[in-house]
């Protein structure tokens, strides 16, 4: 950058002494998150604790210094660039990469090293054996074969991570499922521990961060810049912003790197702008306040890259290349300020109509796609602390379309991971054993698809020979004996295409019953059938259900009432109602009434209360509804049935 050579003896020697400050600042980093982590703190709050706490001393000495050094690295006389530029320039190197090593590298070196050491005690003797055997063997042959010591020094290195890490992948690529995850002598039961399910939540070191500003919000650290002494800051940060605009427009001579660092310069603009915004906007000064904020955006914003694509012109000449980079930068910025508008909005792009609005939609929908600068992240929380046990028999998971009842099947198939919250199926932890675990269980999605031009025989062969069916003879008996469960063995011969749903849930039900799983998992099986069909079907879950543990999923208060020995009610992610389902009829007990009134009154009881249904009796209307207090002078309490406690449930929860 500078156009001074770093090629140096005495350069090379301050260099490896300049990152020698990297192990002090380690030192205390670690020492620090240990405190920390005694005081009971997760392991990765600790580390961004402890990271944070050093953040500031750190880059305050490594920025200063760094800059004191930046002249005498631009040194053109011939002391400078022979002694001084070499001596500066190995300052700022060492500088930025200890910083860099102590603020990055150690906190995930101390965090891998951890999970790994903590990885191989958990190991079976046999594991460990074969593990350090090879790493003491292959230790001896590179120190008998390998002449210099900085080569053996990396071989060295090489064999005690690989090994460990080979043997991981090994171990890790062998798992698969199996059926023997569980003794057979044991009975299954399912427990489910406070599970939360976030869908597009932050990554883990984004949650941390905003966690941290969040408790500096709370206890009142965070500056509201709403008068001089809050924009102290200002000092420091806008002689580096000088230097920086200097530095770069004014000494730099090369292409590449002035475009390079006018985007940090750009960033650091934007960065200073906001408290600035923030003193403007205090200081009540009404319009001007918001034309200034408004002028002072514009520029930063939107005048600076046009500043930076006139300046790139006036040093290339290159037309054709600024016209690349102002289209690059200014369709970023448009791509970003669109995606924010959005959901700042919360524009529903799909609703989108009016003139232009396929094109329009078309538009949104690629920003949307765009990763960092256009896709926003909308974390949505499907389960909110949920917890329940499930033993051999009909559980019903009950509740309306977007509860949460498909997200909870699917995690307890190993298909999504918990945000939070535990799994054990017979105390064997899903997380630790998902693969292994997924040998018990067959699940039956709502939407599935088969090959409908195939027998039901041909395509349960099909099914048989990828699920590590190999003997024909055994494969036909499996096939046999799962058509038989489902009463489809005389239409084994039959193409697919001419079943009806009813026939096609149930080949469903056959293919997962394959390999023999003791917990069956359907998400809403009945949906879309005709009554004898839906009948048909939930007389055959219950027959599976006698030695094995069926889940079964539906928004139908009949198939819950008609076949669960229990049932769970779940509403917005939250868990309503666990018990059997007579039980579950008398929530609502006190709550159900029923009324004759006339139209108008009618009108009035189905905005006031929740009305279950209503029929037309001559000139009055027979109303059956929901309330907590006696709803009309004439209402009177009826017996509650499951469903009016289902809608109870739901209208508490609303």
């Amino acid at each position: 950058i500078t156009g001074n050579s770093l090629i140096n003896a005495n350069t090379l020697m301050g260099f490896i002494i300049l990152i020698g400050i990297v192990v002090n600042n380690g030192i205390i980093l670690i020492d620090y998150t240990n405190i920390l982590r005694k005081r009971k703190y997760r392991k990765s709050r600790a580390l961004l604790t402890a990271g944070l706490a050093r953040l500031r001393p750190i880059l305050i000495t490594a920025g200063t210094t760094i800059v004191a050094m930046i002249p005498m690295a631009m040194g053109k006389s011939e002391y400078g660039s022979l002694i001084g530029a070499p001596f500066a320039i190995t300052v700022i190197g060492g500088l930025t990469v200890s910083t860099i090593l102590t603020l990055v590298f150690i906190p995930t070196f101390y965090s891998g090293l951890e999970n790994s050491l903590a990885w191989m005690r958990s190991q079976s003797v046999g594991v460990k054996i074969v593990m350090y055997g090879l790493m003491i063997g292959l230790s001896v042959l590179v120190y008998f074969t390998v002449d210099t010591f900085l080569w053996q020094l990396v071989e060295f290195l090489l064999v005690i991570t690989g090994v460990p890490a080979s043997v991981w992948f090994i171990l890790n690529s062998l798992r698969k499922a199996s059926d023997k995850a569980i003794p057979e002598n044991e009975p299954i039961v399912i427990k489910v521990q406070n599970l939360v399910k976030i869908y597009e939540r932050d990554g883990r070191f984004t949650r941390q961060w905003k966690a941290g500003l969040a408790i500096r919000n709370r206890f009142g650290m965070d500056k509201e810049y709403k008068s001089w002494k809050d924009m102290e800051n200002m000092i420091w940060q806008l002689p580096i912003l000088g230097f920086m605009i200097y530095f770069v427009f004014f000494f730099l001579e090369s292409g590449f790197w002035i475009f390079l660092l006018s985007i940090p310069i750009w960033f650091m603009l934007i960065s200073i702008y906001v408290p600035i915004r923030k003193f403007i906007t205090s200081r009540k000064l009404g319009r001007f306040a918001d034309f200034l904020n408004r002028s002072l955006k514009f520029l930063i914003f939107w005048g600076f890259p046009a500043f930076c694509v006139v300046f790139f012109h006036t040093r290339w000449q290159n037309v054709a290349l600024d016209v690349i980079i102002g289209f690059l930068w200014y369709l970023g910025l448009i791509i970003y300020t669109t995606s924010t508008r959005l959901t700042r909005e919360q524009v529903n792009v799909n609703r989108i109509t009016g003139r232009f609005g396929r094109i329009r939609r078309g538009w949104y929908r690629m920003v949307q796609s765009i990763p960092l600068i256009g896709s926003k992240k909308k974390p949505f929380k499907a389960l909110k602390g949920v917890s329940m046990e499930m033993e051999n028999g009909m559980f019903g998971l009950l509740g309306p379309n977007g509860a949460g009842k498909t997200t909870l099947m699917r995690i307890i198939c190993g298909i999504l991971e918990q945000s939070y919250g535990k799994i054990w199926i017979s105390g064997v932890d899903t997380q630790e054993k998902r693969e292994e675990l997924q040998g018990l269980i067959g699940y039956l999605p709502q939407e599935f698809g088969m090959y409908e031009n195939m027998t039901a025989g041909e395509y349960l062969h099909y099914q048989g020979i990828l699920k590590g069916l190999k003997d024909p003879v055994e494969r036909t008996s499996r096939v046999d004996y799962v058509l038989t469960s489902v009463h489809m063995i005389e239409h084994k011969d039959e193409k697919i295409g001419s079943y009806s749903g009813g026939m096609k849930q149930r080949i469903g039900i056959a293919q997962i019953l394959l390999h023999l799983p003791r917990i069956l998992v359907v998400d809403e099986p009945t949906a879309g059938l005709d009554p004898r069909e839906r009948i048909r079907f939930r007389n055959l879950l219950v027959e599976l259900a006698r030695d094995r543990v069926v889940i079964f999923s539906t928004h139908i208060i009949e198939d819950i009432s008609s076949s669960c020995n229990r049932v769970a009610v779940l509403d917005k992610g939250e868990l309503v109602y666990l018990g059997v389902p007579e039980d579950m009829a008398l929530t609502a007990k006190g709550h159900v009434w029923q009324v004759e009134v006339g139209m108008t009154e009618f009108d009035e009881l189905s905005e006031k209360y929740k009305v279950v249904y209503h029929m037309r009796d001559g000139l009055k209307i027979r109303v059956r509804l929901l309330a907590e207090d006696k709803p009309a002078p004439d209402a009177i309490p009826v017996q509650p049935l499951l469903e009016d406690s289902y809608l109870w449930m739901l209208k508490k929860v609303i």
